[in-house]
């Protein structure tokens, strides 16, 4: 299901947003954030009635005045009355900006599936080694696997590779068996596709080296001799303006920091900035 709309967000972003690839990473998500602030206050702008927030606002301000006054004079009760008339336009206020909101869903969420599938790494240059690895069950550690051969890539030793005992960072063995592979490629326009043969079968990996794009780093099959494969991009995590880290406890990558960092700012100061209420 989740690849599904992944792949409906894709077939219609990239026909808007690719363009965007050719230029540096930091000034292609600066335009997307910006666009995604546009994209609230233009939403906002067509889904709500501008003049009766406008009223809202200048009601709650004057009801702030009032109730500031009542203090200095001690009438509680006027202050109770104050309080209840800013509560029930608050009220009225949050239902007004349900609209914009439900209708400002689809075209972030393409944004954001577009900028998860497209910038949150850096992509392969030809000739750079891409790291391609197939994990496999404990079971069939010891045995042999090969990446088929095809024209416009060379390996960094041999197609034919054993599966190993694999390893954590610490040196900690883990419960599963990996084959690894350094590949050169040329670049191409067309993505690669990768035939790992295993047991007389081929599982097939997408592979793109063109400078701008880059294959979904994971592929699960649905076999019990194979687990997965991985093309190794954990050093390739794309850090807007080199500095911004990720928030990894909030499932936050850094892309999506340096996204929030900029729009956010953007939605608060284009509001006035545009009138719009």
């Amino acid at each position: 299901m989740l690849e599904t709309l992944n792949s409906i967000c894709l077939q219609i972003g990239d026909p808007l947003l690719s363009w965007l690839l050719c230029l540096p990473r930091d000034v292609a998500l600066f335009i997307v954030a910006l666009g995604t602030a546009l994209i609230l206050i233009g939403v906002r702008l067509f889904t709500t009635n501008q003049d009766l927030l406008g009223r809202f606002r200048k009601d709650k301000k004057r009801l702030k005045q009032l109730k500031r006054e009542a203090k200095k004079t001690g009438d509680k009760d006027a202050v109770v009355r104050y309080r209840a008339t800013t509560g029930q336009i608050g009220i009225r206020a949050m239902k007004a900006e349900g609209k914009p909101l439900l209708a400002s869903l689809v075209p972030i969420a393409i944004l954001a599936c577009w900028c998860w599938t497209r910038i949150a790494y850096v992509p392969f240059s030809p000739e750079e080694p891409v790291r391609v690895r197939a994990y496999f069950p404990v079971s069939e550690i010891g045995k042999l696997v090969h990446i088929i051969p095809q024209e416009g890539i060379e390996p960094d030793g041999r197609w034919i590779q054993v599966i190993e005992r694999d390893v954590d960072e610490a040196g900690k063995e883990i419960e599963n068996g990996v084959a690894r592979w350094n590949l050169r490629c040329q670049e191409r326009d067309e993505e690669y596709t990768l035939q790992i043969r295993y047991h007389g079968k081929a599982f097939e990996k997408s592979l793109v080296v063109d400078g701008r794009r880059y294959a979904e780093p994971v592929k699960f099959y649905d076999d019990d001799t194979i687990l997965c494969s991985e093309i190794d991009m954990a050093d390739r995590e794309y850090k807007p303006f080199t500095i911004i880290p990720g928030l990894y406890s909030l499932a936050m990558p850094p892309w999506i920091v340096g996204y929030l960092i900029i729009v956010l700012p953007f939605s608060f100061l284009l509001k006035p900035a545009l009138r719009i209420h």
